[in-house]
């Protein structure tokens, strides 16, 4: 049996989220497509999902990694198709804060639903006892998170 390293345990967690993600890529790729959204829109979308309160553009830009620049033309993109609302910052009026529209929460929910599938077919296609173990493993970790 193969000893239990941060080394080990990451590479194979790498190893199945690649197969993960990998399985459902052309159903991933083709909701954002029918979505008409780009996968940096997608990025806003979902910080802007877990957001607590409206985030400006430098905000934005700093959590998904993305040049303000790059930030300000898929918001541009996503204001115009309802999904995102723009607002001046009270503090500061030269400033914008964004915040998801209703329309960009199902936008954001349907596509990460394809993931979710994916995830869920190969959670189903385990054996009992690897799906129970996987099961048992993984909820103390989750419940850490905070679901």
């Amino acid at each position: 049996m193969q000893a239990i390293t941060v080394t080990n345990v990451g590479r194979d967690l790498s190893l199945l989220l690649k197969h993960l993600l990998g399985s459902t890529n052309r159903e991933f790729f083709a909701a954002l497509q029918d979505a008409g959204i780009s996968f940096s829109q997608l990025k806003c979308l979902g910080v802007l999902a877990n957001a607590d309160s409206p985030l400006s553009l430098g905000a934005l830009s700093e959590d998904i990694g993305l040049s303000l620049a790059a930030v300000s033309r898929a918001v541009d993109g996503l204001v115009q198709r309802g999904e995102v609302k723009r607002q001046e910052d009270p503090s500061d009026r030269r400033s914008k804060l964004v915040t998801l529209s209703a329309r960009g929460r199902t936008t954001y929910e349907r596509v990460v639903a394809v993931r979710i599938a994916g995830v869920e077919r190969f959670v189903d296609g385990l054996e009992s006892d690897e799906r129970e173990r996987l099961g048992a493993a993984i909820a103390p970790i989750v419940e850490r998170l905070g679901r």
